[in-house]
């Protein structure tokens, strides 16, 4: 009789522990995860912002030196020396900044019956747009179309993207 209570003690204890096991393997399968919330805030698209070819900035670099002693003194003397002057040219450095062209996709075209042109799909930063050869639009042009690529000038670069 001792073996038998204690078999159906060790039984339920087995069902009780697989049952707690299944619950928590299907609760946790079955359980919804919340999204987690996010600011919105919103992307400025790439191809409004600034032209940087345009861009006319000159530095002002006649403030003090942060790391001297005498903070209220600023040197302004130049060693003169007989040697020949040379004029300083001014110096313009044009950085080049590079294009994202990953930022462009050619999708597809549609032929116009009527007039028997071919319009080009593009998606600009998330957003279609449909051009014809020798359009422009914020800045891109459609050079030329061909069937499985497109030719697009973007400040002054010009690249071919295929069809996606």
């Amino acid at each position: 009789m001792k073996n038998k209570k204690f078999t159906y003690l060790l039984l339920i204890s087995v069902v009780a522990l697989w049952g707690i096991i299944f619950y928590r393997v299907f609760n946790s399968m079955a359980a919804e995860d919340t999204p987690i919330l996010s600011a919105n805030t919103t992307k400025v698209a790439y191809f409004n912002m600034v032209n940087h070819e345009e861009d006319q900035v000159s530095l002002r670099l006649d403030y003090r030196n942060p790391f001297s002693e005498n903070s209220q003194e600023i040197v302004h003397e130049i060693a003169k020396s007989p040697s020949i002057a040379i004029a300083a040219a001014p110096m313009h450095m044009n950085i080049k900044v590079p294009v994202k062209w990953n930022a462009i996709q050619y999708t597809g075209y549609i032929n116009n019956p009527i007039n028997k042109k071919k319009v080009a799909m593009l998606t600009l930063d998330g957003k279609e747009f449909m051009l014809t050869e020798g359009q422009q639009l914020h800045g891109v042009k459609l050079v030329k179309y061909a069937t499985d690529s497109v030719k697009l000038q973007y400040q002054n670069e010009k690249k071919y993207i295929k069809l996606k």
